[in-house]
């Protein structure tokens, strides 16, 4: 009876998660989702917020404005691109856990809890809130070179508008409970190559 009713709640659930998809086939649909970097938007740290013209602040700005380091991150916008193949049927995703490694930075980590729908051939823009700290912070003793050390990482994000090559995110997307160990979700890598690539997502291993 347990048995029935798991497979019972499991089908109501897909009517939300992928309308007419048939149960085996929502991890391969989830594993077509496309990503697509929009870039690096509002770089700050603390009160500081950066943009391509802001090169007057430095290091002694920041030690003279009584900022406290210890702790404070460089914060950004990650804005993604989802999307499905035209023609797909629609999936509503739960949400997704997300990785970020960015080159210079220590990794990063996150959860989006708010439902996610895409519509074949119809992209869906998510902003990731992501936290950044320059790799090795934490071993810098002084106050000046731990100010340099975020400034570098700012700078670059904010001069840039995107996230540097070699950087990679990875999505896990978020199954209700009722499916969990009967659809596996599939993890999707954005890899950040060469400026003309674009940003595109590349197959999992």
């Amino acid at each position: 009876m347990a048995f029935r009713f798991r497979w019972l709640a499991a089908s109501v659930l897909m009517t939300s998660l992928s309308g007419c998809l048939a149960l085996p086939q929502v991890g391969f649909m989830l594993g077509r989702i496309a990503l697509s970097s929009m870039g690096v938007e509002n770089v700050r740290i603390g009160n500081y917020h950066f943009s391509p013209g802001l090169e007057g602040i430095d290091e002694l700005t920041l030690l003279s404005s009584g900022l406290a380091l210890a702790g404070l991150p460089v914060n950004v916008d990650l804005p993604l691109a989802m999307v499905l193949p035209a023609g797909t049927p629609s999936i509503t995703l739960q949400g997704f856990d997300w990785q970020l490694q960015v080159p210079g930075a220590e990794p990063a980590a996150g959860e989006v809890t708010e439902p996610i729908s895409l519509t074949g051939g119809e992209p869906a823009t998510v902003t990731l809130p992501v936290s950044l700290e320059p790799e090795g912070l934490d071993e810098l003793s002084s106050r000046a070179n731990r100010v340099s050390s975020l400034l570098s990482l700012a700078r670059r994000l904010s001069r840039a508008g995107a996230l540097p090559t070699g950087s990679q995110l990875t999505l896990t997307p978020t199954l209700p409970a009722a499916l969990d160990g009967i659809v596996t979700a599939p993890t999707l890598t954005l890899d950040i190559g060469d400026p003309a690539d674009g940003g595109q997502q590349t197959p999992s291993a």
